[in-house]
């Protein structure tokens, strides 16, 4: 069965409306729901393959009808818990009817790996690294490395550096994937503001999708030496830079799809991104993503 690629959720830490927090954007949300609802961000790729999978991603298969049951690769961009949840081992294991015993594979990039370690030894659920649940029949954990292609079930994926990082490792990772009808996809979340060397890789490529974060949708102005608001996310400042300067050098043009993901209670609410951006006088055109919304692309 033909399924496409879809926004499981595209919020950033915190869900939009957040359950602490009152401000005009959360309780928008409250009122108007539907598009303005955001959980944790997490992507299909296809049934086998999911890109991050954070605290809520059990509520979002339950919102959107779907689950992870023929799902055997998911690639990690970075440890932080909104993109990592190491409960989904231990579910997975439980699971009354649960698939063929055939591990799931579990993907980070160089220094990230070194989370496995501290999940063996450090996390409440688990009492020794023999644990079923992470065994080696349940949970298969694969090291990357950056600027290295790997053939992953029908796509090949390249990590490239994020300018953000963890307490594990410096640089979390974004990845180039080539689909299996050949098309070229970008999923960056946790990005920052692109650094030098990821521009100079991607002026290499035309993309054909993109996936960005706009985590703060509100204008900042550069401070005294010329630095963004937020170095290790964008804001709507930052984001249009960075997506001017991609369509300068050539990796984006007015085919490209674009989406914005990622996104804070902070600043403007979904329909106002939406706004905000169709007025943008540029030869490119973005789309604000929201849970739920499908790229349907046959690859």
């Amino acid at each position: 069965m033909y399924l496409p690629m879809r926004f499981w959720g595209t919020s950033a830490g915190g869900t939009i409306p957040a359950p602490f927090c009152r401000c005009r954007v959360c309780e928008n949300a409250r009122k108007v729901g539907g598009k303005e609802i955001r959980l944790r961000s997490a992507f299909r790729i296809d049934k086998k393959i999911m890109i991050d999978i954070g605290e809520d991603f059990a509520a979002q298969a339950a919102r959107l009808n779907d689950d992870l049951y023929d799902t055997e690769h998911f690639l990690f961009t970075h440890p932080h818990e909104d993109h990592f949840n190491y409960t989904m081992f231990w579910l997975r294991y439980v699971a009354s009817d649960r698939p063929p015993q055939k591990p799931i594979s579990v993907y980070f990039v160089e220094n990230s790996f070194d989370i496995v370690d501290k999940l063996l030894y450090s996390t409440p659920l688990i009492i020794n690294k023999d644990a079923g649940y992470m065994s080696e029949k349940n949970v298969k954990f694969i090291k990357l490395d950056f600027l290295k292609w790997y053939k992953i079930n029908d796509i090949e994926v390249m990590a490239l550096k994020a300018h953000h990082g963890t307490a594990v490792c410096e640089n979390g990772a974004n990845y180039l994937i080539k689909l299996k009808n050949g098309k070229i996809m970008y999923y960056a979340l946790d990005s920052g503001y692109y650094l030098d060397e990821t521009f100079e890789i991607l002026k290499n490529f035309k993309l054909d999708i993109l996936v960005g974060e706009c985590t703060f949708p509100e204008e900042h102005t550069k401070d005294e030496n010329g630095r963004y608001f937020c170095p290790v996310h964008m804001d709507l400042t930052s984001c249009v830079d960075m997506l001017d300067k991609l369509y300068t050098i050539g990796t984006v043009d007015e085919k490209t799809q674009i989406y914005l993901s990622h996104i804070e209670a902070k600043g403007l609410c979904h329909s106002e991104l939406e706004e905000y951006f169709s007025k943008l006088e540029r030869n490119y055109s973005v789309k604000i993503a929201y849970d739920g919304l499908s790229i349907d692309e046959d690859y």
